[in-house]
């Protein structure tokens, strides 16, 4: 007859059962320890210029202004919701726009800019309070100041000249998993025959007067896996933002663009670990 274990034995054995238990978990879930590593990697973010990435206007019929896009680029979970900003040019997340003359510097909106990210930005994320919170502030209050804060450097940045590779650090509490990688990229007064600058208020493609985005903004999408193993991923265009830029919305209706589509001729986003 087999004798049964002793107190000692008894509290070995579970001692031991809920070790492995601990074990199949930890192993069951190691896609999600990124959040504690001391190097949970970087994504390389790599944007082709395109046919229209350059855009030139006059003011005042005379002095002819060239411009790059403004552009924005950030994470989204596997639900849409806002996780972080990745990069997004100067103006935009300053707010701070050139003036023409007569104009009050601190006044100037241009909310048809990049809508969506400005919409999506303010609803929180991880970096919310680190980096974003004088962002946040400067798109919010009825009178803006361009923020001193150097904290807004790490993500912010003149629009580059021509292509170009950004590398952004993954903050240690982001959790790995698979997230949506958005871009949004968008032109000042890039006027067409539907999106004019004599548009009305009331018009649908009204987007601001003379000084407006006249095109939408351009969203694009992709997918990207970040934990253990490298991935990448190339963005397609999906959508537009809102012409005013009166709502976050992307809209689905490409028939009135030209120009706007060409300003980037791709967006690919690489995760290093």
């Amino acid at each position: 007859m087999t004798k049964g274990c002793s107190p000692k034995q008894n509290t070995f054995l579970i001692v031991i059962l809920l070790l492995l238990i601990r074990i199949t978990s930890l192993n069951g879930n190691q896609n999600y320890l990124i959040a504690k590593s001391q190097n949970p990697g970087r994504l390389l973010l790599t944007v082709a210029e395109g046919e229209h990435w350059e855009h030139s206007f006059r003011v005042f019929w005379i002095i002819k202004v060239t411009n790059q896009p403004q552009m924005a680029f950030w994470l989204e979970d596997s639900s849409g919701n806002y996780v972080s900003t990745i990069y997004v040019t100067h103006r935009t997340a300053t707010q701070d726009w050139r003036s023409a003359p007569g104009e009050d510097e601190d006044e100037i909106e241009r909310k048809s800019a990049l809508p969506v990210w400005v919409h999506q930005h303010q609803n929180g994320g991880i970096m919310a309070e680190s980096t974003c919170s004088n962002c946040h502030d400067l798109h919010q209050a009825d009178e803006k100041k361009v923020a001193p804060d150097s904290r807004l450097a790490a993500i912010t940045g003149a629009t580059p000249e021509k292509s170009f590779t950004k590398g952004w650090s993954i903050p240690n509490t982001l959790k790995a998993g698979t997230y949506i990688v958005k871009a949004e990229i968008n032109h000042s007064k890039d006027f067409n025959d539907y999106y004019n600058e004599d548009a009305k208020n009331t018009d649908s493609a009204y987007s601001g007067g003379e000084m407006g985005s006249g095109q939408p903004s351009v969203i694009w999408k992709g997918k990207l896996h970040i934990g253990k193993r490298s991935s990448h991923v190339s963005l397609e265009q999906i959508g537009l933002g809102h012409p005013a830029g009166r709502d976050g919305k992307i809209y689905s209706n490409f028939k009135n663009l030209d120009s706007a589509l060409k300003i980037v001729e791709s967006i690919t986003v690489k995760y290093t670990h």
